[in-house]
């Protein structure tokens, strides 16, 4: 947690003109300063920044902030994540525990680490790009694969060349534990010979960069028969393939423009659709899409494609990001999956038939709804009363991923159609009664006790009115939240440590950004509801027993959800931990039914 008291001097020691004209051409137009807006396209100035007052606004989009709103906005980073960008700049030490810090001195040493193997992989890093202006079997295969010099400057492109130890070129210190620990050296023992040696050799080399540019790992392609063609950083303390993406950084700008995010397999579809002038996209590391990588791209734009190859391969892939993706569809968000041609991966098909081709593609890419239909009748015959039993199931199942709201319900009716089934056994609500017309009545505000409203909202709705529970949730109902959702169970747990109640907390979010994801949410459940104020008015232990109820129901879906991913495989580790799992699942449900 980051006290206020902190953001507040940061935010007095960064100069937010300095910050912006990093990024955009600002010009001094009496006491502000005003260029071309980042958030929009426009062709005449109407951004301005006020270096008196500290924050931006565009007259032309809306978009308002101080100098964290604007690192938060058009770096795409984390509230977390911008604090410390800006703490940097201003040379500032963020006073916030880490993980397995406990005390100053192990935050220092925690941080003084991370940066030393962040220097580390910068230098190997300018090793790599140096090795590649003489390797010609590099550049042959670069140019083979219609790959311009610009191209592999913008990325950064790299060489390592053959041999065991070429490292020891850049490091004197060779032996260092370090080089070992940011994966760029093995250390092996093998038959009791102590040996150390370059993990990427005769290899492509692709720097993996942090949101911030930061190197965090390498992918690399062998270019010769070695296996794996494709060689990943190992896990370290800066990289985890879950929660990394090829492209990222260089594409954040391109992202932001498109308002759309395209995820592809492989690290040279990112580079040649970049040349063809297709910045918005990014790859995965040679793993399934994983939430991180949602809540990630979530953040820059409203819209992810995902594109595959149209082989049974990208079919299962394409399965696995659907799964990955239903629990994220909150708010915005919306994803979309296009299917190449069996014999094309994106970088061929648009050498093959340019940009504008790859473009009308996408465009006609399947929505989310109408793929997870498909996948849920695939294979089967929708004829048969069997075939529509299993598909109906199987949506049932699907659904159950996805948070309550208007999407489910309109995938529910439309699954139910299509499957012959009880729209009730798919969860769908019924229409009130004088309602059931042909004519849809008119869209009605939800207040924040409406049951189809999710269960993490409601419980957090709970939590602004009474702060100081916000500690208690269990891990499985914080591994469920949303960043902002997150950050501002956060900040209710700080801020209820200092005292503050209901009207105090009101009161010091009327007076944060807006536009800040956090408090945009605080705004919204504050709000008045009659429900929840009836809530409010009863004893403790009712209200109690409200916050236990949500809490548990949500700790509930989680295992559940886990579950279902443990059943799936067959080692007797897994069957031992989903007979466990399925024991706390039967406990959990029983004590929710004797307190429902």
């Amino acid at each position: 947690m980051i006290p206020q008291s902190f953001i507040d001097t940061l935010l007095a020691r960064v100069d937010i003109v300095e910050l912006v004209g990093g990024y955009v051409q600002l010009k001094r137009g009496g006491a502000n300063y005003s260029g071309l807006c980042p958030f929009h396209t426009e062709k005449s100035p109407s951004f301005s920044v006020s270096p008196t007052k500290q924050f931006y606004h565009c007259f032309g989009c809306g978009a308002h902030g101080t100098a964290l709103g604007f690192v938060i906005e058009h770096l795409g980073l984390s509230f977390p994540q911008a604090v410390e960008e800006l703490a940097r700049r201003v040379g500032l030490e963020v006073p916030q525990e880490e993980r397995g810090a406990s005390s100053p001195e192990d935050r220092k040493r925690a941080q003084d680490q991370r940066a030393r193997l962040h220097d580390r992989l910068a230098q190997a890093a300018q090793f790599y790009k140096r090795r590649l202006r003489e390797s010609d079997s590099a550049i042959a295969y670069l140019k083979g694969r219609g790959i311009t010099g610009e191209s592999a400057k913008r990325f950064s492109l790299g060489f390592a060349p053959e041999g065991w130890q070429p490292l020891q070129a850049v490091f004197g210190d060779y032996e260092s534990p370090e080089l070992v620990e940011s994966g760029l050296v093995i250390h092996s023992e093998e038959g009791g010979r102590d040996k150390r040696y370059d993990r990427f050799r005769n290899r492509l080399m692709f720097p993996i960069l942090s949101e911030r540019g930061e190197v965090l790992g390498f992918g690399a392609r062998t270019l010769g028969s070695d296996e794996p063609k494709y060689l990943n950083s190992p896990e370290t303390p800066l990289f985890s393939k879950g929660q990394a993406l090829y492209g990222l950084f260089e594409g954040r700008q391109a992202i932001r423009a498109a308002q759309e995010v395209w995820v592809v397999e492989g690290y040279m579809d990112v580079v040649a659709l970049a040349q063809h002038g297709l910045g918005h996209v990014v790859a995965t590391l040679g793993t399934a899409t994983t939430p991180d990588h949602l809540r990630l791209l979530g953040r820059l734009a409203p819209s992810v494609v995902f594109m595959f190859d149209g082989d049974a391969a990208g079919r299962r892939a394409a399965s696995k990001a659907l799964e990955v993706s239903l629990p994220a569809l909150k708010g915005r968000l919306g994803v979309r999956f296009a299917f190449l041609p069996p014999e094309h991966d994106p970088d061929s098909f648009v050498r093959a038939f340019g940009q504008q081709a790859l473009r009308d593609h996408v465009a006609q890419s399947t929505p989310l709804s109408a793929f997870l239909l498909a996948r849920a009748a695939e294979g089967l015959d929708l004829s048969q009363a069997e075939g529509r039993a299993a598909a109906t199931a199987e949506a049932r199942r699907l659904l159950a991923l996805m948070p309550a709201g208007d999407l489910r319900q309109q995938i529910a009716r439309a699954a139910a159609q299509r499957f012959q089934a009880d729209p009730s056994s798919l969860g769908v609500l019924p229409v009130a009664a004088g309602h059931a017309s042909r004519v849809a009545p008119k869209p009605q505000r939800r207040s924040t006790d409406s049951p189809v409203v999710p269960l993490v909202e409601r419980l957090l709705a709970l939590l602004v009115r009474r702060p100081e529970w916000a500690h208690e949730l269990p891990q499985e109902v914080l591994q469920q939240m949303s960043p902002s959702e997150r950050s501002l169970r956060d900040w209710l747990t700080e801020r209820a440590s200092e005292g503050a109640g209901y009207a105090s907390l009101f009161e010091s979010a009327l007076q944060q950004d807006p536009a800040h994801p956090t408090f945009a949410l605080f705004r919204k459940l504050a709000a008045p509801s009659p429900a929840m104020d009836d809530l409010m008015s009863s004893n403790d232990e009712t209200i109690r027993r409200e916050l236990w109820l949500a809490s548990q129901s949500l700790a509930l879906r989680a295992l559940e959800r886990a579950a279902s991913e443990l059943a799936s495989q067959t080692s007797p580790q897994s069957l031992e931990e989903l007979r466990a799992l399925r024991g706390r699942i039967a406990g959990l449900r029983a004590d929710l039914a004797a307190k429902s």
